[in-house]
């Protein structure tokens, strides 16, 4: 699996989480973006090219965004077209997760 994780609120819990010691499961790779509205399509399907089994795309809470365009807002748009196109290629839109 692949996480293209917010700096500032989801990247921050996994690295909390990794302060704490906690362990999440390596077979999760975790790419850190500024924000979850700077994730584009071609993130997510090159990933599901590159036989990725699962993509998460973790962003700030809504109205939580530390940036004036309110990237998470994008994020959520992007994700629901992207389940739609994958879809329609016949690739499972559950495989696809936004958090």
């Amino acid at each position: 699996m692949i996480g293209f994780v917010c700096n500032w609120c989801c990247y921050g819990g996994a690295d909390l989480a990794g302060v704490s010691r906690f362990q999440y499961p390596s077979y999760i790779r975790l790419i850190r973006v500024m924000c979850s509205g700077r994730v584009d399509f071609s993130h997510i399907f090159t990933s599901f090219m590159n036989v990725i089994d699962g993509v998460f795309v973790g962003g700030c809470h809504l109205g939580d965004c530390h940036y004036i365009t309110n990237g998470n807002y994008d994020a959520i748009s992007l994700v629901q077209l992207s389940k739609v196109l994958l879809e329609y290629i016949g690739i499972n839109p559950s495989r696809l997760r936004l958090e």
